[in-house]
């Protein structure tokens, strides 16, 4: 079973507000849907919230250590490895080939040792500098390798703010 992070970042690596997109790139959230649909997905409560309702054709699990947080609509897990577990069984039912990470920024840091690939969009903008805006994690060359095969190798063409590219990475050394 294949589990990947999937992120859309700026020039900086920015990849939200915390709360909020930060851009408007319609082709992008298609390109997340596709590639999302019918899989399960995790996410933190933040981004949960965020989003303000689960996303559908997929299941959702969200993460949070709140045990009275039970928004209807997602299954709850309370730490990383038994979202990932609910997230195998799910697929598992389901005739999915990939488990999805899909937010925010602690959740992407915290799973970098536990996915196999990463799924990243590159946004052709600069967000400006704000209070409370959050990072994508850093990939470090030595544990991921861009393919190029899978890899945009320009920018795709303008949708909403900006143009946008998609690179693929995977790891160099599987994970145990």
């Amino acid at each position: 079973m294949r589990r990947a992070s999937i992120w859309a970042e700026d020039a900086r690596g920015i990849i939200g507000s915390g709360t909020d997109m930060v851009w408007r790139v319609p082709a992008d959230s298609k390109f997340f849907k596709e590639q999302t649909m019918g899989c399960p997905i995790i996410m933190g409560r933040s981004s949960f919230q965020a989003l303000g309702r689960p996303l559908p054709g997929r299941t959702n699990i969200v993460l949070s250590r709140n045990p009275d947080f039970q928004p209807e609509g997602v299954t709850v897990a309370h730490s990383l490895a038994e979202a990932f577990q609910l997230a195998e069984e799910a697929a598992a039912e389901q005739g999915a080939e990939t488990i999805w990470v899909t937010g925010g920024g602690d959740v992407y840091a915290s799973t970098m040792d536990m996915v196999d690939e990463l799924v990243v969009t590159s946004i052709d903008l600069e967000v400006p500098r704000e209070r409370g805006l959050v990072s994508a994690p850093s990939i470090n060359p030595e544990l991921w390798q861009l393919v190029p095969e899978l890899s945009d190798p320009g920018w795709r063409e303008l949708s909403g703010d900006a143009r946008w590219r998609v690179s693929v990475y995977q790891r160099v050394i599987p994970r145990v």
